[in-house]
């Protein structure tokens, strides 16, 4: 049986002064090697939901439960680029490793690690400012490797790169995967979560409109489906556009 790393209960959550909550009754079990796109239309709950799996808000209602011994880590790599521009994409990965609490023999070893995986060795001693929008994007998930999470939240870590990069990275989170990390994967884009998700989270206005295994799903039940790909799965329990 494969481990489980984080539960999300039931949780809930709603924003002041907002007349409906942004989650209500949200349940997700992540576990090694699964790979979940989380897919909604804009304003659906997804960000909402990543805050609460990686600690930056509390739930309202329900729990996050973070499983093992010790409790499993997470790693949050945002939309946004969240790196120093100034600084040199070496100098950046040795900034932020330096929080983590290592010995220095381990910390450069971490750095090694994340340069090879992330294939950023020509670019350590440019400034991360004048590098292009892929390497940029590499940079960003090689600072959420350094601690070697368990659990890896990754916010549209696609957008704005270029169709060699897009494969690069659909592969390593593959590769992430497969050395028995638990994976986040929000996008908005439906053959992305088909190529490299096992498991499908579906929110609409704060709630889940359909999750499970990539392939059940598609299958459909004997009141609607088969769907002939997640679009059209998406389009089904939505009723309108992933991009809207």
């Amino acid at each position: 049986m494969t481990p489980t790393l984080l539960v999300a209960e039931a949780v809930s959550y709603r924003y002041p002064r907002q007349a409906t909550p942004a989650l209500e009754g949200v349940s997700l079990t992540l576990s090694r090697g699964e790979i979940v796109g989380l897919l909604g239309p804009n304003g659906s709950g997804k960000s909402t939901l990543i805050s609460l799996l990686n600690g930056l808000r509390a739930p309202q209602a329900g729990a996050v439960r973070f499983v093992g011994d010790p409790p499993a880590t997470v790693a949050w790599v945002p939309q946004e680029t969240a790196f120093y521009p100034q600084l040199t994409c070496r100098e950046n990965l040795e900034f932020f490793v330096s929080m983590l609490p290592l010995s220095s023999e381990e910390r450069a070893a971490r750095v090694d690690q994340v340069i090879t995986a992330c294939v950023l060795g020509e670019f350590l001693n440019k400034q991360a400012r004048h590098c292009s929008g892929g390497v940029r994007r590499r940079l960003n998930i090689a600072i959420g490797l350094l601690q070697r999470p368990d659990v890896l939240l990754l916010d549209e870590p696609t957008v704005g790169v270029d169709p060699q990069t897009r494969l690069f990275l659909l592969d390593q989170v593959g590769q992430i995967a497969r050395q028995g990390a638990a994976i986040v994967y929000a996008t908005h884009y439906m053959e992305e979560a088909m190529a490299v998700c096992n498991q499908i989270l579906i929110l609409d206005h704060g709630r889940v409109v359909a999750s499970g295994d990539l392939a059940t799903l598609l299958k459909g039940t004997s009141e609607s489906g088969p769907f002939a790909n997640l679009e059209a799965l998406f389009m089904h329990n939505t009723q309108r556009s992933l991009r809207d």
